[in-house]
């Protein structure tokens, strides 16, 4: 009898037993800026029964409440079941009590949380369990001032994340900031547990020596949460971590370093040339030689290299070997090792005289940052043998001919002579009636174009012309030819004669040995019948043909 009674009593207490809130968190250990989700489950409630939430807010701030009606089947028994499932974020770190929340006269058990901060997260394994955490690292913590520090950012997610990621821009006052590519994507296995990586990767140039400090970052994202029960939507809460700031201590240029030349921190350097055509072989007065000089340094942008010249203008005085240099080639490739930058410059070489000139060696001095000391790299110093057009039918030895009794020749020189001074006062005439011509048919008008409009070669043509300056004109001839044909002045330049001879007079006063001043008229009169010539082929295209009176059968 009295067994009987007490399995009455407690088939009468058991649904209050079950009546219970029970609580329940996601995780107990988590960094500042992230959330946590608390779950409230209770079997026995009715719909108009309350939740206080209000205990929440001294520590937390709720983000979202939502309530699912669920059916719990336990051992064959069908038992009705409200959860409600809210997201907390805490407002401060260190341990922190989610407090009992109150439905009716049931209430939850108060849950200890551990809110560790960026610093504590990064030193602390156990930090490296949360589903999303981030993690940075730089190659060095004391460079030189101008050298490259690589910054790499990951972000380590154990749950699956939506498309709307994004991280906050990296500004570093004193310093300039490059971005090494894009977001690299990849999985680590941490702790027997799978995470994806997100890496991301900058090149770091402090300005200045002294303490640097590296801001962290903010990484936001929405998780990907799974649904409860079979018909539930998955749905997603807004997770965002922060990484640990970074200080570093740049040093000043070292005083070993020569002063006369100028900073060049970088993990590597090479400096070659190109030559076009080969100096080993004869040069001649006059003819160009190219001359490509090639700096390539890792760890540094091109805009960081300093120009490189074969003939120092201070120094290197002799005017019978001038220097022409071309706009310097830059270049800048990014990996994730860095920058590497690489310079070319390029200048033609012009002896106008016969005879040996010999080019300095070239050294450039660089402080190799992964060995920490002064490096030097160099090109030896040039011999260029010059010699004239017809020196090489003298070098050929003498031939010796049988003796013979002397033929008379002064008939045949003196009908050779004749013949000659007729053909030169022939050509005279002819040139003197072609230039007649030529003025007669150009009008006498100059074509005006406007001096301060920027990129027109024509005009800087015309303005070199009238003031007899050869280079000038031949930088803009080549500039407008360019525009006119697809071979360029070359190809301009053999369809019409006028031009050619023009071409051929400047060049001879720029890099051969005439004595006389340029002057400029007699170009500008070619390129003005090169204008009008098109001109007349444009209109003669434009003009419509008449149609034959009879019709094709």
């Amino acid at each position: 009898m009295i067994r009987l009674l007490v399995i009455c009593l407690l088939t009468l207490l058991s649904p209050l037993a079950h009546a219970a809130l029970e609580a329940s968190v996601d995780r107990t250990r988590l960094i500042e800026g992230e959330s946590v989700e608390l779950t409230l489950e209770t079997p026995a409630v009715g719909r108009l029964s309350e939740l206080d939430l209000s205990p929440l807010g001294e520590h937390f701030e709720i983000q979202r409440s939502r309530q699912l009606s669920l059916v719990s089947k336990v051992d064959g028994r069908t038992t009705p079941v409200t959860r409600w499932v809210i997201t907390l974020r805490p407002l401060r770190t260190g341990f922190l009590v989610v407090p009992p929340v109150h439905l009716g006269q049931s209430s939850s058990q108060p849950i200890s949380l551990h809110v560790l901060s960026a610093t504590q997260a990064a030193a602390d394994q156990g930090a490296q369990l949360a589903p999303v955490f981030i993690d940075s690292e730089v190659d060095i913590e004391n460079p030189y001032v101008q050298a490259q520090v690589l910054l790499t950012l990951r972000i380590y997610h154990s749950v699956s994340l939506f498309d709307d990621s994004s991280l906050s821009g990296l500004e570093i006052p004193g310093a300039r900031v490059e971005s090494l590519g894009r977001p690299r994507n990849f999985e680590r296995v941490i702790n027997g547990v799978r995470h994806g990586v997100i890496e991301v990767r900058y090149a770091i140039y402090p300005q200045h020596s002294g303490e640097l400090e590296i801001p962290s970052q903010l990484f936001s994202a929405t998780a990907l949460q799974p649904g409860t029960g079979r018909s539930s939507a998955r749905s997603g809460r807004v997770v965002q971590v922060r990484s640990p700031s970074i200080t570093l201590q740049v040093r000043p240029i070292p005083a070993d370093y020569p002063a006369d030349a100028p900073w060049i921190p970088a993990r590597s350097l090479t400096l070659t040339q190109t030559w076009q055509p080969d100096p080993g072989i004869d040069l001649f007065s006059g003819e160009p030689l190219t001359r490509t000089l090639i700096l390539a340094a890792d760890g540094l942008t091109a805009a960081q290299l300093p120009a490189l010249q074969s003939l120092n203008p201070d120094t290197d005085n002799d005017n019978q070997l001038r220097q022409y240099a071309d706009q310097p080639q830059l270049h800048t490739d990014y990996s994730d090792q860095g920058a590497r930058g690489i310079r070319h410059d390029s200048a033609a070489l012009v002896a106008l005289e016969e005879g040996s000139y010999t080019l300095p060696a070239l050294r450039v001095h660089w402080w190799n940052t992964l060995e920490d000391r002064l490096e030097t790299a160099t090109l030896d110093s040039v011999v260029l043998n010059v010699s004239r057009d017809t020196d090489f039918g003298s070098a050929s030895p003498p031939v010796n001919y049988a003796a013979e009794e002397p033929a008379l020749l002064w008939p045949w020189q003196l009908a050779c002579a004749l013949l000659g001074l007729a053909l030169a006062v022939s050509l005279y005439f002819l040139y003197r009636a072609r230039q007649a011509l030529a003025e007669y048919q150009l009008t006498e008008t100059e074509e005006q174009f406007d001096d301060q409009e920027q990129g027109n070669p024509l005009a800087d043509l015309q303005a070199a012309c009238r003031t007899n300056r050869p280079a000038e004109a031949r930088k803009a001839l080549e500039l407008w030819a360019r525009q006119q044909h697809s071979e360029g002045l070359i190809g301009l330049s053999h369809n019409h004669l006028e031009l050619e001879e023009a071409l051929d007079d400047l060049n001879a006063c720029l890099f051969g040995r005439a004595r006389h001043q340029w002057r400029g008229k007699p170009l500008w009169r070619a390129v003005r019948m090169v204008i009008q010539s098109q001109r007349r082929e444009a209109e003669e295209e434009s003009t419509p043909k008449l149609e034959s009176l009879y019709p094709e059968v």
